[in-house]
């Protein structure tokens, strides 16, 4: 390397203007990788020591043993569940971690496609919404079956996060338009994620679109504001549905099933805002490689890969239960009809 070259020609950076850039790290000392774009893999590999390499040779190896988990739990319940439909939701749904773990192991060794791992993520993670959804409907044997289960029950819809402060509000009883509302809710998250990833995906090659702008003239930020109010509104069916699936279907893990969903929702939401807001505030110290955002998305990304190692376990243990149910309508409601004398199916 020339050491006549200009500073900015051997890191590059979109921030910040070029002679401001030679400026800060000629006069001030400003190390060039706080300034420059995340490495490329062929630039990371290089310039690993033994010992990052060795972490980031395990974090590797969790990750394929998170794939083997799945593919093994996949196996047990395309053989112990009867019906197709609960079947493949279920594989669906518990494929959920692992297939964070396989987009962050990606971000990890691809340092500069880690806005891209990002959207990924979130989106695959909004499809879960609709898939911890229809787990509990197929829990209570189908929308029919849910219906006749707690159309005569008042439901509570003072849950969060929409209305948990609210406990004055009226409650409600389950009928097969309300349940498809409730859908509706969540489908609307699931549809509208991947439209704005895929919009973000346009603006930034556009040069438009900044997860780093906060302004409020900034796309990303107002992207990130309505896929919030988005979500908001998928999560309050969800939480709304839970509240009678966990006493009826207590049985079939439901709480264990439900709480990986929300460990899982923390770790992919607030984990990386909680970062993404230390790298703002210069909270975290840039390195040779990474500037202080790049080195913020990395430690997400190896917190989340040994988090999601062990959530890949847990949720193992908790989905395998056989079912030979042939299909997942709901047994016949038999009722006792005093006035003729006898039972009613």
């Amino acid at each position: 390397m020339n050491p006549a070259e200009p500073v900015g020609q051997q890191y590059p950076t979109n921030r910040l203007p070029q002679n401001l850039t030679d400026l800060l790290i000629t006069n001030y000392s400003v190390p060039p990788a706080c300034l420059s774009k995340p490495p490329t893999s062929a630039q990371l590999f290089h310039a690993l020591d033994t010992l990052e390499l060795s972490i980031f040779g395990i974090l590797t190896f969790l990750t394929v043993l998170s794939f083997i988990i799945f593919v093994e739990n996949a196996a047990y319940l395309s053989k112990k569940i009867r019906c197709s439909i609960k079947q493949t939701t279920l594989i669906w749904s518990s494929a959920t971690p692992t297939v964070v773990s396989v987009f962050c192991c990606f971000g990890l060794w691809f340092p500069r496609s880690m806005m891209f791992v990002d959207m990924f993520v979130a989106t695959y993670f909004s499809f879960h919404f609709y898939l911890i959804l229809m787990v509990m409907i197929q829990g209570f044997g189908g929308k029919e079956a849910l219906v006749k289960t707690l159309q005569n029950k008042a439901m509570v819809i003072s849950t969060g996060p929409c209305c948990c402060c609210c406990p004055c509000l009226p409650r409600m009883k389950m009928t097969m338009r309300k349940l498809n509302i409730f859908i509706l809710g969540v489908c609307q998250l699931v549809f509208l994620k991947p439209v704005f990833t895929f919009i973000g995906i346009m603006l930034w090659s556009d040069g438009s679109f900044d997860v780093e702008d906060t302004s409020l003239t900034s796309s990303s930020l107002w992207i990130g504001v309505f896929l919030g109010v988005s979500m908001t509104f998928a999560l309050w069916p969800i939480g709304i549905l839970y509240q009678e699936a966990r006493v009826h279907l207590a049985e079939q893990n439901i709480k264990t099933k439900f709480s990986a969903f929300q460990i899982l929702l923390i770790l992919t939401a607030l984990q990386h805002s909680i970062f993404s807001i230390l790298a703002g505030n210069s909270q975290i110290a840039c390195d040779g490689l990474h500037s202080s955002k790049a080195r913020s998305q990395l430690m997400h990304n190896q917190l989340l890969i040994v988090e999601t190692f062990l959530l890949a376990i847990v949720v193992r243990t908790r989905y395998r239960k056989r079912d030979e149910k042939a299909g997942y309508g709901g047994l016949p409601v038999v009722t006792l009809d005093e006035d003729a004398d006898g039972i009613k199916v």
